[in-house]
């Protein structure tokens, strides 16, 4: 899809090229607008318009997830519940039914509030391990709310490209691939990342996850690189547990069926 692969290209600039405008999104006061939610970074708003989930990382055994989407709104609150007006773009490429449904009964800020969240039930079809597929969102305005908060530049010059507020792509698939941070072909950071931990495999990822209590859609998402502290941590607790696991005549195995090995600089 086109959408995706712009929108994976952009979340790969951000890490490295954030400079825009501070945007004011007081969330009791002012024009009741209605946008996904954002992230904050040097004090200054930033959307949040992509997400991806891989079942390639999880046990075979788990066929669903739900997947969260949050929905918010600027201005006040207000004393009756507020539909507001939700579209799925029909480019998208997960399909109703056999990849996702959407478990909320009505796209409504309830009483009293200033959110809500979209409940996406993520399948495990046969597709999604041919492919990564997607779902695009788009808010659109209604009588209870406008969409004037649109989309923000970021970045400066040849790397300069537009996040939107109003639109968000979710990504799945149940393909065990590296992530950007541990793929050469796609992030500098990755050499480090092999020096320590050695080459990727699916085992060794999900012991890594399993291990540290980490977040997968974190680690999977293209605009994340771990901290070199982290990376040092992850790398050294996981050697010591190889090695535990070694003595006692129980050795990790990796994927290729010999004992898991890290990287040059772990040993």
């Amino acid at each position: 899809m086109k959408i995706l692969k712009s929108a994976i290209s952009c979340l790969l600039c951000m890490s490295l090229f954030i400079s825009c405008k501070k945007t004011d999104l007081a969330t009791y006061t002012g024009e009741n607008n209605i946008y996904f939610n954002n992230k904050l970074s040097n004090q200054t708003y930033i959307p949040v318009d992509y997400g991806i989930y891989s079942f390639g990382y999880v046990d075979p055994k788990i066929r669903e997830t739900v997947f969260p989407v949050i929905v918010m709104t600027t201005g006040g609150t207000s004393e009756k519940d507020r539909p507001y007006k939700l579209v799925i773009d029909p480019a998208s490429t997960l399909v109703k039914g056999r990849d996702y449904t959407i478990e909320n009964k009505s796209f409504t800020i309830k009483a009293g509030q200033v959110s809500d969240t979209l409940q996406v039930k993520l399948l495990r079809s046969t597709e999604l391990k041919k492919e990564s597929l997607g779902l695009l969102f788009k808010l659109e305005p209604n009588e209870n709310f406008s969409t004037s908060m649109n989309s923000q530049e970021i970045g400066t010059g040849n790397n300069k490209y537009t996040s939107y507020f109003t639109q968000f792509t979710l990504e799945a698939n149940d393909i065990p691939g590296a992530p950007d941070f541990w793929d050469p072909a796609k992030s500098n950071y990755a050499s480090l990342t092999i020096a320590y931990l050695g080459q990727f495999s699916g085992t060794k990822f999900k012991l890594l996850i399993e291990r540290f209590g980490l977040n997968l859609e974190e680690l999977t998402s293209p605009s994340y690189i771990p901290s070199a502290s982290g990376i040092l941590a992850w790398t050294f607790g996981l050697k010591s547990y190889l090695d535990e696991q070694a003595a006692t005549g129980n050795p990790i195995l990796d994927d290729n069926g010999k004992p898991m090995e890290l990287g040059v600089y772990a040993q």
